[in-house]
């Protein structure tokens, strides 16, 4: 079944105090950097009308201009899957890299770590990609739907939902990527080890990381984070938005003799 629902004001101002109220939930302290007010609410704004499939837990509904596609992003319930709810300031950012340098993934094999909405990964797939896209199991549901709603039929055999935990079940994946995918997913000190494990694991001499993050989320914990990353695969900060102040970093595995180059 599908409903046709116009978001107005009020209804997009309730979708934020549901952040908001959820975000009680996540205590501002060293081992977890809350996003400001300020960057939830930009998250949520200019909301249309569109045909959706219904869902209990869906929430809004936001039209994304990507690399030539149209996307309708389906969010559900922050109270229910926190900020994965969301699409992050990084994706958007790391997109927008991808159209300016008119990349093209056909017939390459890509995961995407921190998929949240899976925004990231369904555009590599629209642009010829094989792609595995992950998150906590709570989040499947959602990527699941946005898939349906933002991939041709022709072309859902090329992407697969999957649940992955940092750290403990990596093993269960290949290692055999042309690229892997991360966008603002370095936002606690202690998730640092576990993001180096499972990309060393998936990653192989050939495999291209791109790994962006919204500095403005927290600087000491996303620089912290870098600072043991860039300890095992080679770094080029290769694009910058000053507006958004994201970076995007490509990474690959050092071998050997390898060098580190690093930018701040």
């Amino acid at each position: 079944m599908a409903l046709v629902l116009q978001f107005s004001r009020e209804y997009q101002s309730s979708c934020v105090s549901d952040l908001l109220q959820a975000a009680k939930f996540y205590p501002k302290s060293k081992q977890f950097h809350c996003m400001t007010e300020t960057k939830m609410t930009t998250q949520l704004k200019n909301n249309r009308t569109h045909v959706i499939l219904e869902d209990e837990d869906f929430i809004c509904q936001h039209p994304y201009n990507a690399c030539g596609f149209v996307l309708n992003i389906g969010m559900f319930s922050f109270n229910k899957l926190g900020f994965g709810s969301s699409v992050w300031d990084a994706a958007l950012v790391l997109l927008q890299y991808f159209e300016e340098q008119k990349m093209s993934f056909a017939n390459k094999k890509v995961i995407e770590l921190g998929s949240g909405t899976g925004i990231l990964g369904i555009v590599t797939v629209l642009l010829g990609g094989d792609a595995t896209i992950t998150d906590k199991p709570e989040l499947l549901k959602q990527m699941e739907w946005n898939v349906l709603v933002n991939i041709p039929s022709s072309c859902q055999s090329r992407i697969k939902v999957r649940a992955l935990t940092w750290g403990y079940d990596h093993m269960l994946f290949s290692s055999d990527y042309d690229y892997i995918l991360c966008a603002d997913i370095m936002y606690a000190y202690d998730s640092a080890p576990l993001i180096l494990k499972t990309l060393l694991h998936l990653s192989n001499e050939k495999t291209i990381i791109y790994f962006a993050s919204t500095m403005s989320f927290g600087h000491t914990v996303i620089n912290s984070g870098y600072q043991i990353l860039f300890k095992h695969f080679n770094s080029q900060l290769v694009y910058r938005s000053e507006v958004n102040d994201v970076r995007v970093y490509i990474m690959t595995k050092i071998i050997q003799s390898d060098s580190v180059q690093i930018e701040h």
